[in-house]
């Protein structure tokens, strides 16, 4: 009985010695682990990677819709303190009407400042900056440089302004062709911005009221925290964007500049674009100034844009909007490419503020930490 027990025992053993020794023989043909776990997050990142495509083209399609909302987001967000003074004493959708006419009286102006009066004198810049060009010859050909090279260097920016002149004037009096469109956007923001600041706060509850009791307090915290971030990054670059606008608005007038008012209405908007948006309207303003007082006023003019522009990157910038865009520059930059190359300049206007959304609503719908308690009790407890 002994011997037949040791027997099986060997028998069994010998089985297992001989399948473990096939189990690693299989194993040289067995798939790596990295591998395996590579194709694992690649497939999912491949849905991840259709759904974001999906998304981008729904809103593409539905862009008549989203851009309102999101100007409408971004116009609330810049009038709110407005319309709660006057809540104060008027009733809220009083308070919130008058602020809209406000609101609609300032955008105005700025159009006709910019549209009316850039369409009146455009000729004649154009014929100034003809006329500066010519002197900027002579004086270049009196201190040697080559005729030949002047003519090359001339030649193309005369023939672009008077190729392009009567263009540049059809697309500032006239736009028939995108009115319709653009008074389509321009009223349904209007509608939104209403009812974002008239009735904000039970249209908040409504979004949320369909969730779980504990999935409704995660949302609203990270709410808070969204629009405690888009409202700050709203005013504080509204305020950067007044800085420009009245320091190069003084600079044209103390320049003798023409249309000074409007370069700085424009240099105003420009700075709410981030980067290229003040470097392109400071540019314009650089133009004018040296088709009509010269290359010397040009230069000052450009000087005073240098020193304002590092003014903001490393005072204004740090003190106003930091605190809110806790971002690093490097992100900023990226998100401003992938938002420029998906949306154009509305997607330059709203990628900044989208990743600094992100980057602090996510931690907040995780679970507030200390810093977000401390940071959600100065924005307030309500959600405007």
């Amino acid at each position: 009985m002994t011997v037949t027990r040791l027997s099986a025992t060997t028998h069994a053993r010998r089985n297992g010695s001989l399948r473990g020794t096939s189990r690693r023989g299989d194993s040289r043909f067995a798939i790596p682990r990295t591998l395996v776990l590579g194709a694992a997050w690649s497939w999912r990142l491949l849905l991840v990677g259709v759904a974001a495509y999906a998304i981008v083209r729904v809103l593409a399609v539905l862009s008549l819709v989203v851009i309102p909302l999101v100007a409408a987001l971004l116009l609330a967000a810049l009038l709110r303190p407005f319309a709660g003074l006057l809540h104060r004493r008027l009733p809220g959708p009083l308070s919130a009407l008058l602020t809209l006419l406000c609101a609609i009286v300032v955008l105005a102006g700025f159009g006709y400042l910019i549209g009316a009066r850039f369409a009146q004198q455009l000729p004649s810049l154009i014929q100034q900056l003809v006329a500066t060009l010519h002197q900027l010859r002579m004086a270049l050909a009196s201190r040697g440089v080559g005729q030949r090279q002047l003519d090359q260097i001339e030649a193309p920016v005369v023939d672009w302004l008077q190729r392009n002149r009567s263009e540049a004037i059809g697309y500032l009096t006239t736009g028939a062709g995108y009115f319709v469109e653009f008074l389509t956007l321009t009223l349904l923001t209007l509608f939104i911005t209403f009812f974002l600041l008239y009735d904000h706060e039970r249209i908040w509850r409504w979004l949320i009221s369909s969730l779980p009791p504990r999935q409704a307090r995660q949302v609203d915290r990270a709410g808070r925290a969204a629009w405690a971030t888009i409202t700050g990054y709203v005013r504080g670059t509204a305020t950067i964007a007044s800085i420009h606008g009245i320091v190069i608005g003084l600079a044209l007038y103390w320049l003798g500049v023409p249309l000074a008012i409007p370069l700085a209405v424009l240099i105003f908007l420009g700075s709410f674009i981030p980067f290229v948006g003040a470097l392109v309207a400071g540019g314009l303003a650089v133009l004018v100034t040296f088709g009509t007082q010269g290359w010397l006023t040009a230069v000052i003019l450009l000087g005073i844009l240098i020193v304002e522009s590092q003014l903001e990157v490393h005072l204004l910038q740090p003190l106003i909007v930091g605190r809110y865009v806790r971002l690093h520059p490097l992100a900023i930059g990226l998100a401003f490419a992938v938002g420029t190359v998906l949306a154009g300049i509305l997607g330059a206007i709203i990628a900044v503020p989208v990743a600094a959304v992100i980057h602090q609503a996510w931690p907040a719908f995780r679970g507030p930490s200390r810093h977000h308690r401390r940071w959600l009790g100065r924005s307030g407890d309500r959600l405007y």
